[in-house]
């Protein structure tokens, strides 16, 4: 084999053992179970009488 060859073999390799690496790592997303939920402020468009403003969920 040349050394062209060789290097590209051996990045190959470092690069499938990088991705397997992430792959098997453990994803978390959103909320854990036991996480407190902070305030968040959206708009009212589905009832006539707040329709527009602003309200607060907690």
């Amino acid at each position: 084999m040349n050394l062209k060859r060789e290097t590209i073999v051996l990045l190959s390799c470092f690069g499938l053992l990088a991705f397997a690496t992430v792959l098997h790592a453990e994803i978390k997303s959103g909320l854990q179970i036991g996480d407190y939920a902070d305030a968040f402020d959206v708009k009212d468009c589905s009832s006539a009488q707040t329709r527009g403003k602003t309200l607060c969920y907690r």
